[in-house]
């Protein structure tokens, strides 16, 4: 039989598997990789990222055969089966494709390839978070949307990571994009985060903006929810739109604030979501819980058509505050406003006790506004218009440090929290 040269590069990594040499297989992979027409690697949250990770990309073609290797100094390479969904939007075919990889060691570097038929990507690397964080930190940011250019969202990225490298992960709380259907702020959205999502945890928060179709009507999220593999809610009929995790001492809740965009497709998304949510708190044990959600609690200068006017509590504020009371919430971060402002703790329904603390954040895109005061509630603000700025998030057992930056380094506000 002959013995080719793939077959020969095969063999060898088989031997240095079986000789415990591992570490010089990706060399050898590499001589024989050819190039795979994926885009918008990412690693995308996992209810628990200490044994688990979910591994997404995009294609505009099918691939055949697709699948994914896998391999750490603990195991030899593992091959995982991935899913795919299929969504035509804006004369635009996206492939989505996802791999679940369970059952990892914590704390633990891993590699993986990208294979499809005989065709292979080159080794991509994560590490797992530890079983234990005692403490860390994570990068907020809130309304990436840009109008013509998604530059900004880059320079708004690069410099926060470049500034906090240390950041166990990053999310964005909504409106990651300007218009939830069209083709070009997706990958604008994405070509504009480069390959942070591929090296770090990216946490998704939908938005008021991912519900817009192409002509500005409310629709479906049909895109956000195929571009996002998410942690289980337990849902028959909105997973994804809601979620949450545990990292550290935090749980984190991420709520979905789009009831008045989603009221024809998804009419009773509320009510599932409290039931939920009190189901969810009382069932994890941590010392801290932190709810993540686009929409703020504060009306500002937005009509709302529950109250019929602005200012004051916003509608999803009418929707959520009380039951945040009822389950000691402690912290709840929101966007929307594209502006910051800290109203530390607002008392709802009872007032003898003390309600979670509130800060709004945004923008980490070119949208800007004039955004009025709240003479009730505001305890700081970000002058206007707002600059791009993003908020960092300091956790351990005992403490929470809430610190907001402008785009250019600028130290704009600090809040601490404590048990």
């Amino acid at each position: 039989m002959e013995l080719t040269r793939r077959k020969f590069l095969k063999r060898c990594g088989q031997l240095l598997l079986i000789l415990g040499l591992d570490n010089f297989a990706p060399s050898l992979a590499a001589a024989a990789e050819t190039s795979l027409p994926i885009k918008y690697l990412r690693q995308i949250i996992t209810a628990d990222p200490a044994k688990s990770r979910t591994i997404m990309w995009q294609t505009t073609e099918e691939l055949p055969e697709c699948r994914l290797e896998y391999r750490s100094t603990y195991i030899p390479v593992k091959t995982q089966a991935v899913s795919c969904k299929i969504l035509t939007e804006d004369n635009a075919t996206n492939y989505f494709y996802t791999a679940k990889l369970t059952g990892l060691t914590p704390a633990a570097d891993y590699e993986y390839r990208i294979l499809s038929g005989s065709q292979t990507t080159g080794w991509h690397h994560f590490t797992t978070a530890p079983a234990t964080v005692a403490a860390f930190s994570a990068l907020i940011f809130c309304d990436s949307q840009c109008g013509q250019d998604y530059s900004v969202w880059t320079r708004t990225l690069t410099n926060a990571w470049q500034r906090h490298p240390d950041a166990h992960f990053f999310t964005d709380i909504g409106d990651l994009t300007d218009n939830g259907q069209l083709n070009w702020h997706w990958d604008s959205f994405f070509t504009a985060m480069g390959d942070m999502p591929e090296k770090h945890l990216f946490v998704p928060v939908m938005g008021n903006h991912e519900c817009y179709s192409l002509d500005w009507k409310f629709c479906r999220p049909q895109r956000y929810l195929d571009s996002f593999t998410l942690p289980q809610n337990g849902s028959s009929r909105y997973q994804g739109y809601y979620y949450s995790y545990d990292y550290g001492p935090i749980h984190f809740i991420v709520l979905n604030t789009q009831m008045l965009e989603l009221n024809d497709f998804a009419p009773d998304l509320l009510q599932e979501q409290l039931d939920w949510l009190k189901q969810d708190v009382r069932s994890h044990k941590k010392t801290w819980q932190v709810v993540l959600m686009h929409k703020d609690v504060l009306a500002y200068d937005e009509y709302q058509q529950g109250t019929k006017q602005a200012g004051g509590i916003s509608d999803v504020g009418h929707a959520f505050m009380k039951v945040f009371d009822e389950l000691h919430i402690d912290l709840v971060l929101t966007g929307h406003m594209h502006t910051y402002r800290n109203r530390g703790h607002i008392k709802n329904l009872k007032p003898a006790e003390q309600g979670p603390v509130y800060i709004m954040s945004g923008p980490s895109g070119n949208e800007q506004y004039h955004v009025p005061a709240d003479e009730t509630y505001d305890r700081s603000a970000i002058y206007q218009p707002t600059p791009e700025n993003y908020l960092v998030l300091d956790a351990n057992n005992s403490q929470l440090t809430i610190r907001d930056y402008t785009v250019s380094g600028e130290h704009v506000d600090t809040v601490i929290l404590k048990k």
